[in-house]
């Protein structure tokens, strides 16, 4: 039977993760680069030669809440691993009083869509 306790919980999706990243890098390197044009670096474009106005525009009214969630979604993922600890670190609970104001925050300022206008 496999172990089960939240250390090696733990680890192995740390492993998982670092194996990933790994090979994403490995990937990166040893696939071949096309010829590097000036319409890769322009604003909007994904490598392709650009051919007249975009059909349909992006919508950035939430924006802030999708960096809101990105950010802060890692750390419950943390907070909720911890939940299984048979003590709960001290680090946790700092990190709950730095996150909580800054999530208050987040959403003060997502909801400001002036913030998120182009």
């Amino acid at each position: 039977m496999f172990p089960t306790s939240p250390a090696s919980t733990l680890f192995l999706v740390l492993l998982v993760g670092l194996l990933a990243g790994a090979l994403v890098v490995i990937l990166a390197l040893l696939m071949p680069r096309g010829p590097e044009r000036g319409f890769k670096r322009r604003r909007y474009e994904a490598g392709n030669p650009p051919s007249g106005e975009a059909k349909v525009r992006l919508p950035f009214q939430y924006y802030g809440y999708l960096l809101l969630y990105l950010s802060v979604e890692p750390a419950m993922v943390i907070l909720y691993l911890l939940t299984f600890a048979e003590r709960f670190p001290a680090s946790a609970v700092l990190m709950l009083l730095v996150l909580l104001p800054a999530v208050a925050l987040g959403a003060k300022l997502a909801d400001e869509l002036e913030r998120w206008r182009l």
